[in-house]
């Protein structure tokens, strides 16, 4: 039996299935990506040809997080280091199934259900300022 980086390295792996893993790879850290306020709320689901597609609990939520599509976008690609892996997000209202590739313990949520947009949105933002000074 021949190891698979053999069959990797042999070309036998489609390139956009090795995109793919990638992807995935960099998926399950959705919480670093959008925030722990939003991840309560969204899960990507699938990734597709450079789109991830992210089940969302409401359209409210789901238009916030069309409002922040580019700095996402930015942020998967930055955390999987190819900038051109993530190149569309499509948010739509579904039931979340984090369980699939959800590697971190449950939290609480019930802190979450009593704030606004707006408190998630500030909240993310300070996360993300926060994130950028520690880089420096």
């Amino acid at each position: 039996m021949n190891p698979i980086h053999n069959f990797v390295n042999s070309g036998i792996v489609p390139p956009e299935v090795l995109r793919a893993a990638r992807a995935i790879s960099v998926m399950k850290k959705w919480e670093q990506v959008v925030g722990k306020e939003m991840a309560a709320r969204s899960w990507p689901e699938r990734y597709d040809h450079g789109t991830v597609w992210v089940a969302v609990v409401g359209s409210a939520w789901a238009q916030e997080l069309r409002m922040q599509k580019d700095e996402i976008l930015a942020r998967l690609n930055t955390i999987a280091n190819e900038p051109t892996l993530f190149v569309n997000a499509r948010f739509g209202v579904r039931p979340l199934k984090k369980a699939v590739i959800n590697t971190e313990p449950e939290r609480e949520e019930d802190e979450f259900k009593t704030l606004t947009i707006r408190e998630i949105a500030e909240r993310r933002m300070r996360e993300w300022h926060k994130d950028d000074e520690l880089k420096e």
